[in-house]
C-alpha cells in the first residue's frame, strides 16, 4: 500500500508552486531609478516586450512597436508633460544606431530635442507609463513613480492608474511619499472612477521595536475611516505654524 496523507500532500506542494510561479510571473519589478538617457542607442535586433527593470530597454520597445508609441504619446499629451515621442534611425548606412527624440509641443515653432536635454524627471518617469500601457493583467511594482516631478503631475499619476487598472486589468504596488498622488486617489474614488476596494493604502512606521504597518481605509466618499499616524500629512502643518 501507500501513505494517502503522503500522496495528498505531494499534490498541494505541486499545485502550491504552481500557483505561486504563475504570480510570480505577473509580476514586473522596476527598479527604485530609471536609467539615465543616451543620446543614441544601438538597435540589438531583439523585440523586447518589456521596459526592463531599470527601464533600460524602452528605447529598443519603442523603437520596434510604433502602435505602442502612438498610446504613449497620447497619455504623455493626457498628462500635459509638453513633448511628443519620436523613434528615428539614424540614416541609410547606420541602421543599427537610432535616437529617442522630443519635440516641445508647446512651442509655436517646432522645437526638437534629445532625451538627455529635458528635465530628469521625465526620463524617470517615461518607462513606468510605457510599461503601465504595454502590459495587461500584470502587477507592476516602483518606488516613488512622483520622483523629480512637479506636484500637479505627481497629482495626474493617479489617473493613469486607475484607467490602466480599469482597461488593462493591471495591479501597482507603489512606494510613495507623495501627498498629491494619495489626494488624487481620494478624489478619483469620490467621483466613482475607483471604488475604496480597489485601493489598499499601507503606512509604515517605524519605532523602537522595528516597522510597523497599518492599513488606512478608505470610504465611499474617498475619506479616510482610520486616522493617519501623527495626524494627515503633519509636515504642512508643522511648516504653516
Amino acid at each position: 500500500g501507500f501513505d494517502k496523507s503522503t500522496l495528498d500532500i505531494g499534490r498541494i506542494a505541486v499545485w502550491a508552486g504552481r500557483v505561486v510561479d504563475e504570480e510570480i510571473r505577473t509580476l514586473f519589478p522596476m527598479g527604485p531609478s530609471r536609467r539615465s538617457p543616451e543620446r543614441w542607442y544601438i538597435f540589438t535586433g531583439t523585440s523586447p516586450q518589456d521596459v526592463g527593470y531599470q527601464g533600460d530597454s524602452m528605447p529598443d520597445f519603442l523603437f520596434r512597436h510604433p502602435d505602442m508609441l502612438k498610446k504613449v504619446n497620447a497619455w504623455l499629451d493626457r498628462l500635459e508633460i509638453g513633448y511628443k515621442l519620436q523613434t528615428r534611425s539614424l540614416g541609410h548606412r547606420i541602421r543599427d544606431l537610432f535616437e529617442v527624440r522630443l519635440t516641445d509641443t508647446r512651442r509655436k515653432k517646432s522645437v526638437k530635442v534629445g532625451l538627455p536635454d529635458v528635465g530628469f524627471g521625465v526620463s524617470q518617469l517615461l518607462p513606468f507609463i510605457v510599461q503601465a500601457l504595454a502590459c495587461q493583467g500584470q502587477l507592476i511594482s516602483i518606488e516613488q513613480p512622483e520622483v523629480h516631478v512637479h506636484p500637479r503631475l505627481q497629482a495626474d499619476i493617479g489617473d493613469l492608474l486607475a484607467e490602466c487598472a480599469k482597461e488593462l486589468d493591471n495591479q501597482f504596488l507603489i512606494e510613495t511619499h507623495s501627498e498629491h498622488l494619495v489626494l488624487r486617489i481620494q478624489k478619483l474614488i469620490r467621483e466613482g472612477k475607483l471604488s475604496p476596494d480597489e485601493v489598499s493604502i499601507i503606512y509604515v512606521s517605524r519605532g523602537g521595536e522595528g516597522a510597523k504597518i497599518q492599513r488606512l481605509r478608505l470610504d465611499e466618499a474617498g475619506d479616510f475611516m482610520d486616522e493617519w499616524p501623527g495626524g494627515f500629512f503633519p509636515e504642512r502643518i508643522r511648516e504653516l505654524t
